[in-house]
């Protein structure tokens, strides 16, 4: 274990104004502001997902004001991480899309559902972050505005440009990884931190590649292991070394331990929130997390989105999962049409649930006997002072 690694929790902690090197995961469609003030008022990072709102800065300045009213300590409304996504474009191919909505639309036959006007077609539901190229773009002006500590991307890199604008101006931007090489590209690109995302993460994979082939799929404890061995060996002193924040099958203070050893600055947790009051987690999902019993196991598949991700299985998402990656449209094209089906479906009364779960793959040891996310919190650091931290 590198010694150099030991300096990075304190490092951390004083670089981003906090007081357990925790930070809640963005968790687009789960998480919320409630969650992000409560893991920021004990001391951690909440996490803000604004992937849905790469285009719209009047909606980014109006979640971070929202946050600052529920901290209400002045000297915490900064500490925040706001996360965006940076996927490719994606390509239009008609013959593809044409047969995934078929795919679609059988299960609305399967049903007897009317097919609905949203689910005549696919449809971007967002837009991109690496689209912004510029400065002068206003969400990138908002963003210099409202100088929250950490930005975070998933998916890769920004353009260089806005990513030394943002650093410029005092804002930390943390890049998700997934292996070696793409660690190296953002150690080139002079990030600040990076979220090193195991095989084990629940919800979206962040591959630099959609849906990569070669993946490593690296177990947490693994791709510490790997990255902090890389450092050792080709970094030196006088080389900018980013904060390395592990995420994935993490859920208590012996797991989160067990990777803070190497020396690494601190942890992200997901799907230990997901069965709070504090989440927007539906009842059957919340059910799945904490009651089914024998648990159900989960799946990594790109059928929902267009980008592996990784949700508890189910009959519905068993059979959608099959789909050969090569007839699946690009991120993020099925999953508006996904969604849709899904609500379709809820409001039509039909007992099948179309929708999909996502939690890492412990989501079964993540399970406590609260489901206050303050409450989550405390109990960990508990078990983390028991390790020694």
């Amino acid at each position: 274990m590198a010694l150099r690694m030991k300096s990075q929790i304190n490092t951390f902690l004083k670089t981003l104004d906090i007081k357990v090197p925790i930070i809640q995961a963005p968790m687009a469609g789960a998480s919320t502001l409630e969650l992000a003030a409560i893991v920021t008022k004990k001391g951690g990072l909440g996490s803000i997902p604004l992937g849905s709102h790469s285009e719209n800065p009047e909606a980014v300045e109006t979640q971070l004001l929202k946050f600052q009213e529920l901290v209400q300590d002045e000297n915490l409304k900064r500490n925040v991480n706001l996360n965006f996504f940076t996927h490719d474009v994606p390509i239009h191919d008609e013959t593809k899309h044409s047969q995934w909505v078929q795919k679609i639309h059988n299960y609305y036959q399967k049903e007897n559902i009317e097919i609905s006007s949203k689910a005549k077609g696919l449809s971007v539901p967002y837009p991109t972050f690496k689209s912004i190229e510029t400065d002068s773009h206003p969400v990138i002006q908002i963003l210099l505005k409202l100088k929250p500590k950490v930005i975070s991307f998933h998916f890769g890199l920004p353009n260089l440009q806005v990513l030394q604008t943002l650093q410029q101006s005092g804002i930390n931007v943390f890049i998700s990884v997934t292996n070696l090489k793409e660690f190296k590209q953002v150690v080139e690109a002079g990030v600040d931190g990076v979220i090193l995302q195991s095989w084990e993460a629940g919800g979206h994979r962040g591959n630099f590649i959609a849906n990569d082939p070669n993946d490593d799929k690296l177990d947490t404890e693994g791709l510490v292991k790997e990255i902090v061995g890389y450092i050792d060996s080709n970094l030196s002193e006088s080389d900018k070394i980013p904060f390395l924040v592990a995420a994935g099958g993490l859920y208590n203070g012996e797991s989160i331990s067990k990777v803070l050893d190497y020396g690494i600055a601190g942890v992200q947790l997901g799907t230990v929130w997901l069965q709070t009051s504090q989440a927007t987690t539906s009842p059957i999902h919340k059910d799945l997390l904490t009651k089914s019993n024998p648990a159900p196991k989960t799946i990594m598949s790109p059928a929902i989105s267009g980008r592996n991700l990784r949700t508890i299985e189910t009959d519905y998402l068993k059979e959608l999962t099959s789909s050969p990656t090569h007839t699946i449209p690009d991120y993020p094209l099925p999953y508006s049409i996904f969604k849709t089906l899904g609500g379709d479906a809820k409001n039509s009364g039909c007992k099948t649930s179309y929708s999909a779960f996502l939690a890492g793959s412990n989501y079964h040891l993540s399970r406590r006997n609260t489901n206050d996310a303050g409450e989550i919190f405390d109990q960990i650091v508990s078990e983390l002072k028991v390790k020694g931290y």
